[in-house]
């Protein structure tokens, strides 16, 4: 599993350099922050490989605040807009280090490849914004998506469909 995760923190890593250019060039733009939680209320998926590295998160915490998350979890509804598990009453993510791809993404114009023809970003942030650098904010998101296909094609990952995040936090017995 070590390599694994290993491959995944590689495509993780490719996110946050690609995202890193966009959060300085349209600071004034986005407003995340510590605390700023409404992409957290999200009806998200993550894939298996993801839930491992949320698991291996969850195992380095403390006994009580694990505990908060799995019980969180179990009561988490996939339907609504229901904060995540992994969220504190504070607004902070308890897994920021362990957090899945589309977490790393949040705060810009995002682009799926499923719908090339759409972009979307949160209704908070890119406001005044009349024009966006495609080739810095939209250009790396091609990148990922084909690194995201290697690695899941080097990892022999198939076409396993995508679970709730909840569903990785909580210990199957």
């Amino acid at each position: 599993m070590t390599s694994r995760l290993a491959r995944l923190r590689v495509h993780l890593r490719l996110i946050e350099e690609g995202t890193a250019p966009v959060h300085a060039r349209y600071a004034g733009q986005i407003q995340c922050k510590a605390g700023c939680s409404d992409c957290c209320h999200q009806t998200f998926r993550v894939s298996e490989i993801e839930g491992e590295l949320l698991r291996e998160g969850l195992s380095k915490l403390g006994e009580e605040t694990r505990h908060d998350i799995e019980q969180r979890a179990r009561r988490w509804n996939p339907d609504v807009r229901d904060p995540c598990p992994v969220l504190s009453q504070e607004g902070h993510c308890r897994l920021y280090d362990h957090r899945p791809r589309i977490c790393r993404k949040y705060g810009i114009p995002l682009w799926h490849p499923d719908r090339p023809h759409e972009v979307t970003t949160c209704e908070l942030n890119f406001r005044e914004t009349k024009d966006i650098d495609a080739e810095l904010v939209l250009d790396p998101q091609a990148g990922w998506a084909e690194d995201w296909i290697t690695l899941r094609e080097t990892l022999a990952l198939g076409p396993t469909p995508n679970a709730p995040i909840a569903h990785h936090l909580v210990p199957t017995r």
